[in-house]
């Protein structure tokens, strides 16, 4: 009797696990018509403010990232080609960074020589764009300033210029 039951409720985990999955996907979640919050932050290298809103128009790649994750500081350069190749195409790139000193990060921004505008995030940018717990985290915003994707984790070259190049 107590197999049969253990079994049942295996069987019936499974199903819920499929349910959530497909609910997961089929569900418009972060992407297609989901606004991109807008934000003003503060460059680290110049102290000039930058809005999401002066973007408009153009598609905007938002890295948030932290001064002591390495995989953030793996994808970077790669985030970096991808704006100096597209930008002639209305690509923008923006870093965000969280919970890391400004002075870390000017650092970090000259030793990989970011050229695409740092800005020192806060909670409240964290929290509009859905809590980031992890880093890196990117948000690809469409033209018309709404969320395309969000991705946690790092990817490479080729898996960001697939997302990016039908959104321009």
């Amino acid at each position: 009797m107590a197999h049969t039951s253990s079994r049942l409720f295996l069987t019936m985990a499974r199903m819920l696990l499929v349910a959530v999955c497909v609910l997961a996907l089929t569900s418009p979640g972060w992407g297609g018509d989901k606004p991109a919050p807008n934000f003003s932050l503060k460059d680290v290298l110049q102290g000039k403010e930058y809005s999401l809103s002066q973007f408009k128009g153009k598609v905007v790649v938002i890295n948030f990232f932290t001064f002591f994750c390495g995989p953030c500081r793996d994808e970077m350069p790669d985030l970096n080609k991808i704006n100096n190749e597209l930008k002639g195409r209305g690509l923008q790139t923006l870093g965000i960074a969280l919970s890391s000193d400004p002075t870390q990060i000017r650092f970090l921004v000259k030793q990989l020589g970011l050229q695409y505008p740092v800005l020192i995030g806060n909670d409240k940018v964290s929290d509009s764009y859905g809590s980031i717990a992890v880093v890196p985290t990117t948000v690809i915003i469409d033209k018309q300033g709404n969320i395309a994707q969000r991705l946690e984790g790092t990817r490479k070259k080729e898996t960001f210029m697939k997302l990016i190049q039908p959104l321009l």
